[in-house]
């Protein structure tokens, strides 16, 4: 299956050797493909990291402060 010109990876939840995390995380992907470019950008509002109008919220924005993943910036 394609999506913009990109391959989607097939994660198989039920691949031998991996821990439940791992097999929790390949389904929320598996669901998360299955959404429209829509519904993925409400999902990504009801996280925090856009606001309604489409604009980046303060975390995630190239102004936002120094955090201890960027702590560098």
């Amino acid at each position: 299956m394609s999506t913009n010109g990109k391959e989607r990876i097939a994660l198989d939840p039920e691949a031998p050797g991996l821990d439940e995390d791992t097999r929790r995380r390949r389904r929320a992907l598996a669901e998360l493909q299955k959404l429209s470019i829509d519904e993925l950008f409400q999902v990504a509002v009801r996280a925090g990291i856009y606001t309604k109008d489409g604009e980046l919220t303060p975390p995630y924005r190239d102004d936002g402060e120094p955090s201890a993943c960027r702590p560098t910036d």
